[in-house]
């Protein structure tokens, strides 16, 4: 029924979402510190015709199209924050900004967002109901926490359901990965001080090592998880971090470890939190040390409601073809805040596929998308779901990256507009030592060019 226009739309757009992303790409900011990555937004907004706020939290943007028709509401989100990484990439557009990347592709994410915007708003006279569109900050740091802090603040209360998405270069490009439940794991993470008493390394008896004690901590872990975890459950910890000593024939008074856990239930989680002070209890019992454990919930398990795959698994097969979906096996142990919206509201998270043989993981210094997924960036389509919604002729608008899509249908008939191409309290036995840094590691991918990579 609109087909025609909406492919007007978006091919008039779609260059305009190449330039929006490589400008994020130029100028990313790190967590907590988007704000001209949020004026930008704001200024692309007021061109859109879009009506927004902020204010609420921090460098957040949160913009909203009405219908003209009335019906529900459905939010859309993307993150906004950058990497503390030194791109590799080599591209034209590479950052500006020493030491920061956009190396987990929310800069694909923005520009995805302002694109469907776009189009929704150009014809919102057609759109039953309301879109808000969530620019979010800080996703990359859960210690600020930008969904969880979104999700609480009353401005999404009147959301019925929610959708984003991520790059993911373990898919192939242009498949879209949808899994319900279990998708990505809850995010916590641990510092540890081992106390002991320094000594001539000649005499160690004279002494307490805490490095002794602190290797055997590590290798008590790994202990824990082979001999005491289901081996059916998904539970991983990571010890990345260890500081100790001064000099090489100085015994060892003070050792700083850092690590990670992921998990997927409450339960676990709770049991591992409690198993790891349990451990470095008994190792101070066995070496003499004194060690002080500072356990930090980030974020929670992404859990996506299963009816809402389903709906989306339904409208791909029919706009974009059943070969460009898969589920995937296995959920992912990595973690990502959008669980804060879905522990409040129905939704679902998708997985945008960029890989391709040899490409780096996420938050490589080197990771760059294949822009191809940009080129036909927002296609819009419409149809009709014969059973829900031949008698009302509900329109719906299937936007989509290439193969990828998100979903404005009528909510004020149907079941709900769906659109956008698609804390809990923690014990804090101490702090992280002074001046200790908490950056990201250097770790996703290389380009071939830069529309294909």
């Amino acid at each position: 029924m609109f087909e025609k226009e909406i492919k007007e739309k978006v091919n008039e757009i779609t260059p305009q979402v190449v330039t929006w992303r490589r400008h994020f790409h130029t100028y990313p900011e790190i967590s907590g510190e988007e704000k001209e990555t949020s004026l930008y937004i704001q200024e692309e907004l007021k061109k859109l015709g879009i009506s927004f706020e902020t204010g609420f939290f921090g460098t957040a943007v949160l913009g909203t199209i009405k219908g003209e028709q009335p019906g529900k509401t459905v939010a859309l989100r993307a993150d906004m924050d950058a990497l503390p990484v030194t791109e590799q990439t080599g591209l034209p557009f590479a950052s500006k900004n020493k030491g920061k990347m956009h190396a987990c592709g929310h800069d694909s994410h923005m520009a995805i967002l302002l694109g469907a915007a776009a189009v929704l708003n150009q014809m919102k006279s057609q759109l039953k109901g309301t879109v808000k569109l969530v620019f979010q900050p800080a996703e990359e740091e859960a210690a600020i926490g930008g969904g969880r802090h979104i999700a609480a603040s009353g401005k999404l209360d009147d959301v019925s359901e929610i959708y984003g998405l991520h790059v993911w270069p373990e898919l192939p490009v242009g498949v879209i990965g949808l899994k319900p439940g279990n998708l990505m794991a809850a995010s916590d993470r641990f510092y540890v001080h081992v106390k002991g008493k320094s000594t001539h390394a000649a005499q160690p008896h004279n002494g307490t090592d805490a490095l002794v004690a602190a290797a055997h901590f590590i290798i008590d872990v790994q202990s824990l998880i082979s001999r005491e975890m289901n081996p059916m459950e998904n539970v991983v910890c990571t010890i990345g971090l260890m500081n100790a000593g001064t000099r090489y024939n100085v015994g060892v008074e003070d050792a700083y470890l850092e690590g990670t856990v992921r998990t997927y239930t409450p339960a676990l989680r709770d049991k591992m939190e409690a198993r790891l002070g349990e451990i470095l209890k008994g190792l101070d019992v066995m070496f003499g040390t004194h060690s002080e454990l500072n356990y930090v919930r980030g974020h929670s398990a992404t859990i996506n409601t299963p009816e809402k795959i389903q709906f989306l698994q339904e409208i791909g097969k029919t706009y974009v073809g059943e070969e460009h979906l898969t589920q995937p096996q296995y959920p992912s142990m990595c973690a990502e805040d959008f669980s804060s919206y879905l522990e409040k509201f129905p939704g679902a998270f998708l997985w945008l596929g960029t890989g391709k043989p040899g490409t780096p993981a996420l938050h490589n210094a080197s990771f760059a998308i294949d822009e191809s997924i940009l080129q036909q960036t927002v296609f819009p389509c419409v149809g009709h779901d014969a059973a829900e919604e031949a008698a009302a002729h509900n329109p719906k608008f299937c936007l989509h990256i290439r193969n990828s899509f998100f979903w404005c249908r009528n909510a004020h008939v149907t079941e709900s507009i769906v659109s956008y191409l698609a804390p809990k309290s923690y014990s804090s036995v101490c702090s992280p030592p002074s001046g200790r840094s908490r950056s990201l590691p250097e770790t996703v991918a290389s380009p071939e060019s830069v529309i294909q990579r």
